[in-house]
Protein backbone atom coordinates (compact mmCIF):
# COMPACT_ATOMS: atom_id res chain seq x y z
CA UNK A 1 0.00 0.00 0.00
CA UNK A 2 1.18 3.74 -0.52
CA UNK A 3 2.21 6.02 2.17
CA UNK A 4 -0.61 7.80 3.77
CA UNK A 5 -0.66 11.40 5.78
CA UNK A 6 -3.40 11.27 8.92
CA UNK A 7 -4.94 13.64 11.10
CA UNK A 8 -5.87 12.28 14.83
CA UNK A 9 -8.30 14.71 16.40
CA UNK A 10 -9.09 15.09 19.79
CA UNK A 11 -12.78 16.14 20.77
CA UNK A 12 -11.90 19.77 22.67
CA UNK A 13 -14.48 18.02 25.57
CA UNK A 14 -11.66 14.58 26.32
CA UNK A 15 -9.28 14.63 29.01
CA UNK A 16 -6.31 13.37 26.80
CA UNK A 17 -3.77 15.93 25.38
CA UNK A 18 -2.16 16.17 22.34
CA UNK A 19 0.99 15.27 24.27
CA UNK A 20 -0.76 11.99 25.87
CA UNK A 21 -1.82 10.70 22.43
CA UNK A 22 1.97 11.49 21.12
CA UNK A 23 3.36 9.50 23.56
CA UNK A 24 1.33 6.74 23.28
CA UNK A 25 1.64 6.46 19.64
CA UNK A 26 5.52 7.09 20.16
CA UNK A 27 5.21 3.66 22.47
CA UNK A 28 3.14 2.02 19.29
CA UNK A 29 6.47 2.95 17.15
CA UNK A 30 8.79 2.02 19.91
CA UNK A 31 7.33 -1.18 20.66
CA UNK A 32 7.35 -2.13 16.84
CA UNK A 33 5.15 -5.09 17.27
CA UNK A 34 5.16 -7.06 14.18
CA UNK A 35 6.74 -4.09 12.18
CA UNK A 36 4.08 -1.59 13.14
CA UNK A 37 6.88 1.09 13.54
CA UNK A 38 8.78 0.89 10.33
CA UNK A 39 8.44 4.24 8.58
CA UNK A 40 5.84 5.90 11.01
CA UNK A 41 5.96 9.70 11.47
CA UNK A 42 4.16 11.24 14.46
CA UNK A 43 3.81 15.03 14.81
CA UNK A 44 1.99 16.56 17.74
CA UNK A 45 -0.20 19.57 17.18
CA UNK A 46 -2.34 21.90 18.81
CA UNK A 47 -5.52 19.14 17.76
CA UNK A 48 -3.98 16.24 18.43
CA UNK A 49 -1.59 14.78 15.64
CA UNK A 50 0.14 14.24 12.42
CA UNK A 51 0.80 10.58 11.27
CA UNK A 52 2.50 9.22 8.24
CA UNK A 53 3.32 5.71 7.02
CA UNK A 54 1.69 2.75 5.05
CA UNK A 55 -1.73 2.69 5.06
CA UNK A 56 -2.02 -0.56 6.58
CA UNK A 57 0.17 0.49 9.56
CA UNK A 58 -1.96 4.36 10.21
CA UNK A 59 -4.93 1.52 10.43
CA UNK A 60 -3.60 -0.53 13.35
CA UNK A 61 -2.22 2.25 15.11
CA UNK A 62 -5.44 4.77 14.73
CA UNK A 63 -7.17 0.99 16.47
CA UNK A 64 -4.68 1.36 19.45
CA UNK A 65 -5.15 5.42 19.74
CA UNK A 66 -8.57 5.36 20.06
CA UNK A 67 -8.22 2.90 22.97
CA UNK A 68 -7.54 5.85 25.10
CA UNK A 69 -10.66 7.42 24.17
CA UNK A 70 -13.18 5.76 22.10
CA UNK A 71 -15.68 8.42 20.95
CA UNK A 72 -13.00 11.06 21.17
CA UNK A 73 -10.14 10.96 19.00
CA UNK A 74 -11.35 10.83 15.01
CA UNK A 75 -9.35 10.73 11.90
CA UNK A 76 -9.07 11.53 8.39
CA UNK A 77 -6.62 11.96 5.96
CA UNK A 78 -4.69 14.78 5.37
CA UNK A 79 -3.59 16.36 1.30
CA UNK A 80 -0.28 16.86 2.01
CA UNK A 81 2.54 15.12 3.46
CA UNK A 82 4.51 16.16 6.87
CA UNK A 83 6.69 18.83 5.62
CA UNK A 84 5.43 19.84 2.34
CA UNK A 85 6.07 23.25 1.52
CA UNK A 86 2.93 23.86 0.29
CA UNK A 87 1.06 23.72 3.36
CA UNK A 88 4.51 25.93 5.21
CA UNK A 89 3.37 29.30 6.21
CA UNK A 90 6.53 30.88 5.88
CA UNK A 91 6.83 29.83 2.48
CA UNK A 92 3.46 31.27 1.19
CA UNK A 93 4.44 34.38 3.24
CA UNK A 94 1.75 33.85 6.26
CA UNK A 95 -1.86 33.37 6.12
CA UNK A 96 -3.72 30.21 7.31
CA UNK A 97 -2.88 26.93 6.24
CA UNK A 98 -4.74 25.28 3.66
CA UNK A 99 -8.03 23.36 4.65
CA UNK A 100 -7.20 25.22 8.25
CA UNK A 101 -10.57 27.22 8.50
CA UNK A 102 -12.82 23.72 7.78
CA UNK A 103 -10.73 22.12 10.51
CA UNK A 104 -11.44 24.67 12.93
CA UNK A 105 -14.96 24.38 12.20
CA UNK A 106 -14.85 20.33 12.26
CA UNK A 107 -13.26 20.59 15.62
CA UNK A 108 -15.88 22.38 17.08
CA UNK A 109 -18.75 19.45 16.23
CA UNK A 110 -16.42 16.97 17.60
CA UNK A 111 -18.51 17.27 20.78
CA UNK A 112 -21.84 16.77 18.76
CA UNK A 113 -20.18 13.99 17.15
CA UNK A 114 -19.08 11.88 20.39
CA UNK A 115 -22.28 12.56 22.25
CA UNK A 116 -24.36 10.59 19.23
CA UNK A 117 -21.87 8.25 19.66
CA UNK A 118 -22.63 7.75 23.08
CA UNK A 119 -25.92 7.78 22.59
CA UNK A 120 -25.64 4.80 19.84
CA UNK A 121 -23.94 2.90 22.29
Amino acid sequence: MGIETRLILISPDSDITPAQMKSRISSIITENIAGIGEGVIVKETCYGALLEGEADKMSEIMEEVRKMDKNGIFSKPRGFPIGDTRACRATRLGGPRPGFHQLELEIELLPKVREALDDIE
